[in-house]
């Protein structure tokens, strides 16, 4: 007998993101606030319940979407065979994916489709792991994950992406644009182009007051450290950026290590008139919004 679950999979974008020096285990200390917004995937999980004590031979997981790797690096494929070890219990189950966050779009897709993943197997189980355990089966797959663990929608990530202070003040709902330039950015491409840029690997992190998130976002002096190198390598993001400063965005930015732009605006006129603009050059644009806060 099969069961089926379905689990929306938001994305995030990084309101802040500050790269420090690299750790001795290759990572980059990060300073960020990571902030979900309602661009969402959507995932049909269909469970066969003929479950077993021991392992099966045979191929367990099976993902279905417009996915680039294969299934066995895929998140949402660690963190099902994660869970299953954890758990001790073995079941076919396959991952019906309508994929809207594109990859390589600096949206913590995978991250979120796994973390997603996690939450919707351990209700279907009755919650036998805590959150606490949810977040060490995460840290074995992607540094991001414990992000979309969370309930707050907003949060300070630091460490390599591991460590997580939701924050507990609700912020106001803002309407945004954002503007995937039809090309997917490597993480490590765009660690190194940083590295490469920067005169020396010694970058001390600056880290700023979190009651700044209440401010109106015009006033905000958030920042992207991938946004310079990828300006350089990449001239799109002058003529994003350029419509957003045209139509009067209150605050713009890079999301993660790219390749993904967006404005946010609290005008909407001003937010449709740089939707017309953009679409002109860059027909992967969309309006959205940021998910209304909620309370650690």
């Amino acid at each position: 007998m099969v069961e089926t679950l379905n689990a929306i999979s938001y994305a995030k974008i990084n309101l802040h993101l500050d790269v420090g020096n690299k750790r001795p285990d290759g990572y980059h200390e990060i300073y960020s606030f990571f902030k979900a917004i309602s661009f969402h995937d959507e995932i049909q999980i269909s469970i066969n319940k003929d479950i077993n004590k021991k392992k099966k031979n045979k191929k367990l997981v099976e993902i279905k979407g417009s996915f680039s790797c294969s299934d066995e690096d895929n998140l949402i494929y660690k963190a099902a065979t994660q869970f299953m070890e954890k758990l001790d219990l073995y079941f076919s189950v396959q991952f019906n994916v309508k994929k809207m966050i594109p990859e390589g779009g600096g949206f913590g897709g995978g991250s979120s489709n796994a973390a997603s993943v996690l939450k919707a197997l351990n209700t279907y189980f009755h919650n036998f792991f805590s959150n606490n355990d949810l977040k060490t089966i995460a840290s074995l797959i992607g540094s991001d994950i414990p992000f979309f663990l969370q309930e707050s929608t907003i949060a300070l990530v630091t460490g390599k992406g591991d460590i997580v202070e939701p924050f507990s003040a609700i912020m106001p709902e803002y309407q945004l644009l954002i503007v995937y330039p039809g090309f997917k950015i490597k993480t490590s491409d765009a660690y190194l182009w940083l590295d490469n840029d920067r005169e020396n690997n010694n970058h001390n992190i600056e880290k700023i007051d979190n009651t700044m998130l209440l401010e109106y976002p015009s006033k905000w002096k958030f920042s992207n450290s991938f946004k310079k190198p990828l300006e350089k390598r990449f001239e799109i993001y002058d003529r994003i950026f350029s419509v957003f400063e045209e139509n009067k965005a209150d605050f713009y930015n890079i999301t993660g290590s790219g390749s993904t732009a967006y404005g946010i605006f609290t005008d909407k006129g001003n937010l449709n008139s740089a939707f017309s603009d953009i679409k002109k050059f860059c027909p992967n644009v969309c309006i959205t919004s940021t998910l209304p806060g909620k309370s650690s």
